[in-house]
């Protein structure tokens, strides 16, 4: 099928293209800068543009050159930014007003959007101290980057009504793999020593990982399979984990000293209390839906077969 990407360029974005343009898609991509399209091209990307999705003129124009020769197709909304941009200006910006000119922008172009696949992450349910929730637990937001990113949502929600296209959310967990904050922030800061990286608090809360392998087959999964309307599904591992033994499990596996934890006051003055707030939630959730509905079938169904993968895959780069 037909399928258009925003946020094409990023972690989880180019290998969600990659896995799209293997099972056989047509695949178009929306990125704010010409070294990335160049990259998405040369992948096999049958057309790209460049815009940022909060110049909504710059998005109208994109959208329109990139669909206007197909007819139905579907979209993948993954363009946004995390907690650790404390810039709220520029934060509102993207998750709030970007979405708004990415729906105008797709809703005005000659194709007709089908579907639209929205990320979204596990802080939307916001502190539930480790108890379970799945696709029908009441969103909670406890802090200003997770009401954002449901506000976002709910925007989306509008426009699925008010034009007709079914909206899929993927909920996704803390994903991991080669690159992103994986390896950027823990493992490099991991190797750095034991002030590299501090754990903040004791450690001792559940976060739901899941490896990006698994996150773009449940995407891609959510464009293929047929099911009916809209639908939330929650992207995560069979086991969550105290966030405490995810840290040392891939410290041992680097084969260097576990981390000092900091105090959570510490840690937020350094790196802010939206981050921090949002990682030490306590949360477990369930992927039922997604593999029963679905039929995903996880490659890494719990975090130490996915960081043993992770770190077979990095010394392998070294190597080379």
């Amino acid at each position: 099928m037909d399928v258009l990407v925003t946020g094409a360029s990023g972690f989880i974005g180019v290998r969600l293209v990659r896995r799209l343009l293997e099972r056989g898609h047509e695949v178009r991509c929306l990125v704010r800068r010409q070294d990335a399209a160049s990259r998405l091209t040369a992948m096999g990307v049958r057309r790209c543009a460049v815009a940022d999705i909060t110049d909504r003129d710059g998005v109208m124009r994109a959208v329109k050159h990139i669909t206007d020769d197909i007819g139905t197709y579907a979209l993948f909304h993954l363009a946004a930014l995390n907690p650790l941009i404390r810039d709220r200006r520029l934060q509102y910006a993207v998750n709030i007003d970007g979405v708004r000119n990415v729906m105008d922008a797709v809703v005005c172009a000659k194709g007709r959007v089908s579907r639209v696949v929205y990320a979204q992450g596990t802080g939307v349910f916001g502190d539930v101290h480790g108890s379970v929730v799945d696709e029908g637990s009441p969103y909670r937001p406890g802090t200003w980057f997770a009401r954002l990113r449901s506000d976002a949502e709910n925007l989306l929600w509008e426009a699925s009504r008010r034009n007709g296209f079914a909206l899929s959310v993927a909920i996704l967990g803390d994903v991991y793999g080669n690159g992103g904050w994986f390896t950027s922030i823990l493992v490099d800061g991991l190797r750095r020593g034991r002030l590299g990286f501090m754990i903040p608090g004791s450690g001792d809360y559940y976060r739901c990982f899941v490896h990006v392998d698994d996150a773009v087959d449940a995407l891609a999964l959510m464009v293929e399979v047929d099911y009916p309307g809209d639908e939330r599904f929650i992207v995560c591992d069979d086991q969550p984990c105290m966030f405490r033994d995810f840290v040392y499990y891939t410290a041992d596996m680097l084969g260097v000293s576990r981390p000092y934890r900091v105090p959570l006051w510490l840690a937020r003055l350094i790196l802010g209390s939206d981050i921090i707030d949002t990682l030490t939630a306590s949360v477990r959730a369930s992927n039922t839906k997604v593999k029963s509905m679905l039929g995903l079938g996880l490659r890494y169904p719990d975090y130490r077969m996915g960081v043993r993968a992770v770190m077979d895959e990095v010394k392998s780069v070294r190597r080379g």
